[in-house]
């Protein structure tokens, strides 16, 4: 039950990420326009930035522990450039396939950094 509802919850998330960016671009006009919008935002909201840099710290952990569990499993590497531009939905559907793995081969605990958790 798990599987689907992160490949649905993948999907939706990759639609309402469209219908963000259109939605951005009709507010703006041009990538440009939009950008400068987000920077003064930036610089003028203390809590939005503390939001960013949140969300960007979290980011940086989350690719550290994809690319460790990619190599631990013997998985593509594609998933990591996926991730880092497209976000959640690659790694949504990486979680929801992660399982299968095991039966490529790949013997779970098979990277030291990875099997040393306490």
């Amino acid at each position: 039950m798990r599987r689907p509802l992160l490949l649905l919850f993948a999907a939706l998330f990759f639609a309402y990420e469209q219908w963000s960016f259109y939605t951005w671009m009709q507010m703006h006009g041009t990538a440009s326009a939009g950008l400068a919008h987000a920077w003064t935002t930036l610089r003028q909201d203390p809590m939005v930035f503390m939001a960013w840099n949140d969300m960007g710290v979290f980011t940086a952990i989350v690719l550290v522990w994809l690319a460790r569990d990619l190599r631990a499993r013997g998985r593509a590497i594609w998933w990591w450039p996926a991730t880092l531009i497209m976000g959640c939905p690659p790694l949504l559907v990486y979680l929801a396939t992660g399982s299968d793995a095991s039966r490529h081969g790949a013997s779970l605990g098979s990277d030291p950094v990875v099997a040393r958790a306490p």
